[in-house]
């Protein structure tokens, strides 16, 4: 996703960053790592370009970042937990019928 010109990087990032927590709250894993791309692209241009961010804008943006990183893997654990019981569930079922 390219700068937008009429928006200033730093709400940008943050645009990008609520579109990405709104992702990964939905549990849309695929969206999530093309969101997360995009903000990794215009968080390298940002850096890169004269008006670079403070330090403060930086670690802001980092927390918010591993935040919503936690949110996910905590997704991801529930989803696998889920997965892990659905198998057991049919091993069982599968048991049960073969008696």
């Amino acid at each position: 996703m390219p700068l937008i010109t009429d928006q200033q990087p730093a709400e940008q990032i943050k645009q990008l960053l609520c579109e990405l927590e709104t992702l990964v709250n939905n549990n849309d894993a695929d969206a999530a790592a093309l969101q997360l791309e995009a903000l990794n692209t215009c968080l390298k241009s940002w850096c890169e370009s004269a008006e670079q961010p403070s330090s403060d804008e930086l670690t802001t943006a980092q927390a918010h970042i591993n935040a919503i990183l936690t949110q996910a893997n905590i997704h991801k654990d529930d989803s696998f937990k889920a997965l892990l019981k659905h198998k057991k569930s049919d091993k069982a079922i599968s048991a049960y019928k073969s008696t």
